[in-house]
């Protein structure tokens, strides 16, 4: 199931997840960066961009993803910005990893 916690259901010692380093976008805004591996971008997008649209619905933060070919450098890796008040951002972080868990946090 989406979103279910095989690691909790199986008693596992609970991790966190990796955080984005949160930067100051200003008038209480701030932006975090992640890279995802190109071919799980529609995992985030979804189809017609309805699962994003859902994501930036439940969080209140926006969130955009780079255009196919602007990568991070010297990867094939896509470039993914969340822009919120440090509540909806961080909230839109984790629904991103729970999208794609190997994204990772970019500076």
């Amino acid at each position: 199931p989406v979103g279910y916690d095989y690691g909790a259901a199986l008693g596992l010692p609970q991790q966190a997840p990796p955080q984005a380093a949160p930067v100051d976008a200003g008038a209480g805004q701030v932006q975090m960066r992640l890279a995802i591996p190109e071919l799980t971008v529609g995992l985030l997008v979804g189809k017609g961009g309805n699962i994003i649209k859902e994501l930036m619905h439940l969080s209140g933060a926006n969130i955009k993803v780079s255009q196919k070919g602007d990568v991070v450098p010297g990867t094939t890796n896509r470039i993914v910005t969340i822009t919120g008040n440090p509540v909806a951002s961080n909230y839109a972080h984790m629904l991103v990893l729970q999208k794609v868990p190997t994204a990772t946090s970019i500076q």
